[in-house]
C-alpha cells in the first residue's frame, strides 16, 4: 500500500511539473513599474534619466510589453474609443515620429550579489539607445530590429544594492509597409497603421544572473524508429556562455523527468558561446522506452515532458532552468509532382486545417485573451494557427503546445521583408541577427511545424535564403523550413509544396471542388484563402459602428474593412442579393449575411477535408480573427462573437463529419482522427420548403482512421421545390449521433466565370437563387433550459423541439448577461444557427465562465430565420 501511495504521489508531481511554465533559478521580467514620455515633451538627458535622482512622476504609467499608443490609451490620454466609427485616424500626434523613453527601477535581491548580470531585450520595435545607471550601455546600431534578441552583460554597472535605473529610447521604425523601409511589424491590406507603427517595447524585457559560466536555449529532439513509437532516441542541445573574461571550465548538466541524467565538461574561452549537445549515441540514457509523446490533438494527448538544465563553475550553481518540451517528430513530403506538401508528425500523415492569427493592432498581450481565443479555435476543431511575422510572447506558444495545436510561423509581407536585394549592410545585420534569435527562442516548442522564410514570395536574394538557411541548420531547427507561403519555387531551396493563389473575397460553395490544379480549390497546401467577408452580427456591429451608420456604403462601414482591393464588402454584397434577394433592410441583410458567411465557409473546408493527401494537404483561412473590430477575414469577430462563419467553420472540422458534396452531389464521410470506424450509419433526408420529405436513403458505411468515405450520391427526385433542404446525419456503430449537417439547395446552381479569375476571387457568371427562402412558413419552437454550475461557471443545456410542421431554419441561440442585455462573451456552444426537421428534438450544451456574466441572472434568446423569438 505505501508503494501504491508513493506512485500515485509522483504521478502528481509529474504531472504537476509537467504544467508549469519556463522556470530560472534566477529571472527577473521587468513588467510593471514602467514609466513612459515623449522625448519631446522631455528633452532630458539619458545620462540624467537613467539615474535615481531624475524624477519621473509626471510620466506616463506603464506595464511592458506595450507600444507607445497602448500606454497613452492605458493612461486615458484619449477620450475616445480609437476603434469606434473612425477614431481611429484621431490617434495621430507629431510626438509618435519623434523617440519616446522608457524607463524603469529595479532591485536585485541580496541572494544575487557577486553573480554576473545580464540585461535581455526580446523586443525593440524597431531601434534604441540604452541606458544604465547614467551610463549609455548599447545605441540604436547594436539594439535594432523587433524580433531580435538583445542581451547587454551590465555586471560591470549594476549596483548590487539599492536601485538601479534602466532608460530606454526607443524609435519608431519608417516604412516597414516598403520596400526600402525597416524591417519592422508590416500589416499589408488587412488593417489601417496605427500611427506609431508599433513603436515601444513589445516583448519582455528582463534581468538574468549567472555565476560565470551560464547555460540557455535548451533544444531536446526526437527520433524514432518509425514506424514504431516504442524507443524515443533523444538529443540534447544548450548554449553554454562565459560571461567573464577568463577562460572557464564548467559542467553542463542535464535531468529530463527527474530521472534521466547526463552531464559534460566544457572549457569555455573568454566572453566564448558554445553550443553543447548530448547526442543519444553518446548517452544511452537518452533512449527513451515508452515515451509520453506529444500529438496534435485531433490524434491524442500532447504530453508535455519536461528538461531541467544547470551550468557548475567551481563546485557552485551558476544558473539552473525547466521548460517542458514534446516528443515528437515532424517531417514533409512532397506528392502530385512537388505541388503539395504532406506533414507528417510522429509517422502519421496530418491534414492540417486552421486560421491565421493576429496579435492586437497595438501590441498588447494578454494571458487571458489568449487562453479564450485558442479556446475557440480548439472549439472548432482546428489543428494550426498561421502567425505571419507576428510573433507572440511566450505564454502564447505555452498554450498552444499545452492544447495540442500547432503553428506554422516566418517572415512576413509585403513590405521591407521582403525585398532583401535593397537591404544595406545594417538591415542584412538585423535580418540574420532576427533569425538567430527567434530559431534560439521557439525550435524547443513542440506547437511549432514549420518555419517559412518568406511570405508572398520567397527571398529574392538567394544570398539571404541561403544564410537563414544556414544559420537554422547550425541551431538545429527541428521541423520542416519552406522557402516561403506562396507557390513559386525558391532558386536555392526548391519547390515550396504550399500555395497562395487566392481566393480573399467570396466565392461560391461550388468553388472549393470545382477548381482542382489552378487557383485556391482543394488541392496542394494553401496557406492564406477565404471566401471574404465575415459580417458581425448587429449586437457586435453597435460596439463599433454608429447605429446610423450600419450600412454597407457608410464611410464608417468602409473604413472597418481593409484597404485596398479590400476596402468595401461589394463582392461579397453583389452575390449576397443575387443569391438571397434584396435585403428588406439592415437587420434582414445580416441575418442572410450569416447564412452566406456559414455555407461559405463550411465549403472550404470540407472540399479540403474531403480531398486530404488526394493532392490537398492543408488549408488556412485568411484570417483567424482581427487586431481590430472588422468586417472582413475573421472567424469569430473583435468581440468573440462567434457568429455564421465560426459555426460553420466548427460544422465543417468535426473529428467525425458527414457532408454534401456539391460537386458529386454524393454524401461523404470525413475521419479527422487515428481511429478506423465500422459499422457507421449515414442518412440523408430531403425537405421541401413547406417541410414535406421527399426522400429519404440509410446506408451502413465504415471510414479507415484518418480517411474519407464517400457514402451514397443522392439522386433526381421529382417535385423537389426552387429551394430544399438535406439534413445529414451519422451515427456510431452503438447508435450516437456523431453528426447532424444540414444543406439548403437550389434548383439553380452557382456557376463560376473561370475566365475572368483574377489573384483574389473568382466571379460567378450565373448566382444560385435562395430567394423563396424569405417566404418559409413559420416554425414553431418548444424550448426547454436546465443548468448545473461548474468549478468556475455554468453548464447549460437547451433543449428545442420543432412542434410545427415546417422546417425550423438557422436557430440561432444567445446567452445574454441578464433579459435585455449583452452577450455572455466567450462563450462555448456545442452547435449554433441549427435547423431543425419537423419533429426534432436536439439538446444544445452551452458553457461559459462566471466572471464573464455580469452579476445578474443569465437568459436564453432563441430566434430563427423562420422562428418567432422565444425567451
Amino acid at each position: 500500500m505505501k508503494k501504491i501511495i508513493l506512485f500515485a504521489l509522483l504521478g502528481l508531481v509529474c504531472q504537476y511539473s509537467f504544467g508549469q511554465a519556463a522556470t530560472e533559478s534566477y529571472r527577473q521580467v521587468l513588467k510593471s513599474g514602467w514609466n513612459m514620455q515623449s522625448a519631446v515633451t522631455d528633452a532630458t538627458a539619458g545620462g540624467q534619466i537613467s539615474t535615481t535622482a531624475f524624477n519621473a512622476a509626471k510620466w506616463y504609467k506603464v506595464s511592458v510589453p506595450t507600444t507607445v499608443i497602448a500606454g497613452l490609451l492605458a493612461n486615458k490620454v484619449y477620450d475616445f474609443d480609437p476603434f469606434y466609427g473612425r477614431n481611429f485616424e484621431k490617434l495621430n500626434d507629431s510626438r509618435l515620429d519623434k523617440p519616446w523613453w522608457f524607463r524603469k527601477e529595479f532591485k536585485l535581491p541580496e541572494s544575487e550579489n557577486g553573480k554576473n548580470v545580464v540585461l535581455k531585450l526580446q523586443g525593440i520595435n524597431y531601434k534604441a539607445n540604452v541606458w544604465f545607471n547614467g551610463k549609455l550601455i548599447a545605441d540604436s546600431t547594436q539594439v535594432m530590429g523587433p524580433f531580435r534578441i538583445v542581451e547587454l552583460d551590465i555586471t560591470k554597472d549594476i549596483k548590487y544594492k539599492g536601485n538601479n535605473v534602466l532608460a530606454i529610447e526607443v524609435k519608431r521604425p519608417f516604412d516597414p509597409n516598403k520596400r526600402g523601409g525597416d524591417l519592422a511589424i508590416d500589416y499589408a491590406d488587412w488593417i489601417h497603421y496605427p500611427p506609431d507603427f508599433n513603436n515601444g517595447i513589445i516583448n519582455n524585457a528582463e534581468i538574468k544572473t549567472f555565476r560565470k559560466v551560464g547555460v540557455e536555449y535548451p533544444l531536446v529532439t526526437t527520433k524514432f524508429d518509425l514506424p514504431s513509437l516504442a524507443v524515443a532516441h533523444l538529443s540534447v542541445d544548450a548554449m553554454a556562455v562565459n560571461y567573464t573574461d577568463k577562460p572557464q571550465d564548467a559542467t553542463i548538466k542535464g535531468k529530463i523527468n527527474g530521472h534521466v541524467s547526463f552531464e559534460q565538461k566544457v572549457h569555455l574561452n573568454p566572453r566564448e558561446k558554445k553550443q553543447v549537445t548530448f547526442s543519444a549515441a553518446s548517452y544511452p540514457q537518452l533512449n527513451i522506452k515508452n515515451p509520453r509523446i506529444w500529438w496534435p490533438w485531433e490524434y491524442g494527448k500532447p504530453e508535455l515532458n519536461r528538461i531541467k538544465l544547470s551550468s557548475v563553475t567551481n563546485g557552485r550553481l551558476s544558473n539552473e532552468l525547466a521548460e517542458n518540451f514534446g516528443i515528437r517528430q515532424v517531417s514533409s513530403v512532397m506528392i502530385d509532382s512537388n505541388k503539395a506538401r504532406k506533414f507528417v508528425i510522429n509517422g502519421k500523415p496530418i491534414m492540417l486545417r486552421g486560421a491565421a492569427w493576429s496579435p492586437d493592432i497595438f501590441q498588447r498581450r494578454s494571458r487571458e485573451r489568449q487562453e479564450q481565443e485558442l479556446k475557440l479555435v480548439r472549439d472548432m476543431n482546428m489543428n494550426i494557427v498561421r502567425s505571419e511575422g507576428k510573433l507572440e510572447d511566450d505564454s502564447f506558444y505555452e498554450i498552444c503546445d499545452r492544447e495540442g495545436l500547432l503553428v506554422m510561423t516566418g517572415w512576413m509581407c509585403c513590405g521591407a521583408w521582403q525585398y532583401p536585394e535593397r537591404w544595406d549592410a545594417a538591415k542584412r545585420s538585423v535580418a540574420m541577427a532576427s533569425d538567430s534569435s527567434v530559431m534560439y527562442w521557439l525550435r524547443n516548442k513542440p506547437s511549432m511545424l514549420t518555419w517559412l522564410n518568406g511570405s508572398d514570395m520567397p527571398p529574392r536574394d538567394k544570398k539571404v535564403e541561403a544564410d537563414w538557411l544556414a544559420i537554422e541548420a547550425d541551431l538545429k531547427w527541428p521541423n520542416p523550413t519552406i522557402a516561403s507561403a506562396n507557390e513559386t519555387a525558391s532558386k536555392v531551396s526548391g519547390p515550396t509544396g504550399v500555395k497562395m493563389a487566392g481566393p480573399y473575397d467570396w466565392v461560391p460553395p461550388a468553388y472549393w471542388e470545382a477548381d482542382t490544379g489552378k487557383y485556391g480549390g482543394a488541392w496542394s497546401f494553401a496557406t492564406e484563402i477565404s471566401p471574404g467577408p465575415s459580417i458581425p452580427p448587429y449586437e457586435s456591429l453597435i460596439k463599433f459602428i454608429p447605429k446610423d451608420s450600419i450600412n454597407n456604403k457608410s464611410l464608417d462601414w468602409l473604413y472597418h474593412c481593409g484597404t485596398m482591393q479590400f476596402g468595401n464588402t461589394k463582392i461579397f454584397d453583389t452575390a449576397l442579393y443575387a443569391r438571397y434577394g434584396k435585403p428588406a433592410n439592415m437587420m434582414d441583410y445580416l441575418n442572410k449575411a450569416q447564412l452566406q458567411n456559414y455555407e461559405g465557409h463550411r465549403a472550404m473546408m470540407e472540399g479540403y477535408g474531403l480531398k486530404k493527401y488526394n493532392n490537398a494537404t492543408g488549408v488556412v483561412q485568411w484570417m483567424l480573427s482581427n487586431p481590430w473590430p472588422s468586417l472582413i477575414w475573421h472567424t469569430y469577430d473583435y468581440y468573440l462573437y462567434p457568429a455564421g462563419t465560426y459555426f460553420g467553420m466548427k460544422k465543417s472540422l468535426e473529428p467525425l463529419h458527414v457532408m454534401y458534396s456539391y460537386k458529386s452531389n454524393a454524401v461523404d464521410i470525413i475521419n479527422s482522427t487515428l481511429l478506423s470506424f465500422t459499422g457507421l450509419k449515414v442518412k440523408a433526408t430531403v425537405y421541401n420548403l413547406d417541410g414535406t420529405q421527399k426522400f429519404t436513403k440509410e446506408a451502413s458505411a465504415n471510414v479507415a482512421e484518418d480517411g474519407t468515405k464517400e457514402c451514397f450520391e443522392l439522386p433526381q427526385i421529382d417535385g423537389l421545390s426552387d429551394v430544399y433542404f438535406v439534413r445529414l446525419e451519422l451515427k456510431n456503430a452503438s447508435g450516437k449521433i456523431e453528426s447532424i449537417n444540414w444543406y439548403w439547395l437550389s434548383g439553380k446552381k452557382d456557376e463560376l466565370n473561370w475566365k475572368k479569375s483574377t489573384w483574389y476571387y473568382t466571379p460567378q457568371s450565373v448566382f444560385a437563387d435562395y430567394s423563396p427562402l424569405s417566404s418559409m412558413p413559420k416554425a414553431t419552437l418548444r424550448v426547454s433550459h436546465v443548468s448545473a454550475k461548474t468549478e468556475n461557471g455554468a453548464a447549460n443545456k437547451i433543449t428545442l423541439t420543432n412542434t410545427g410542421k415546417s422546417v425550423a431554419f438557422f436557430v440561432h441561440i444567445r446567452a445574454l448577461k441578464e433579459k435585455g442585455g449583452d452577450d455572455i462573451l466567450p462563450v462555448i456552444f456545442e452547435d449554433n444557427y441549427i435547423t431543425l426537421a419537423p419533429g426534432e428534438t436536439r439538446t444544445i450544451n452551452c458553457d461559459y465562465l462566471n466572471k464573464d456574466t455580469g452579476k445578474s441572472e443569465p437568459y436564453f434568446l432563441i430566434n430563427g430565420w423562420n422562428v418567432d423569438a422565444v425567451e
